[in-house]
């Protein structure tokens, strides 16, 4: 069985990180003021982490989240 990282080509995440930035666009976590997704920067923000990262997770995981 491969990981999300493998399956997905970012081996440089963790898989936990991964679900995490998924999570956030299955409408998971939401900003609770205006009831929608949260950006890219401001996910990047909560996280810790750069844009790129978050852009690239998002968008080589869309499938999972878009379905």
């Amino acid at each position: 069985m491969t990981t999300l990282g493998e399956h997905f080509g970012l081996t440089e995440y963790s898989d936990e990180f991964i679900k995490k930035i998924v999570n956030y666009r299955m409408n998971i976590y939401k900003n609770r003021e205006s009831w929608e997704h949260y950006s890219y920067d401001e996910i990047a923000q909560k996280e810790n982490c750069s844009v790129d990262d978050v852009r690239k997770i998002l968008t080589a995981t869309a499938i999972m989240w878009t379905h």
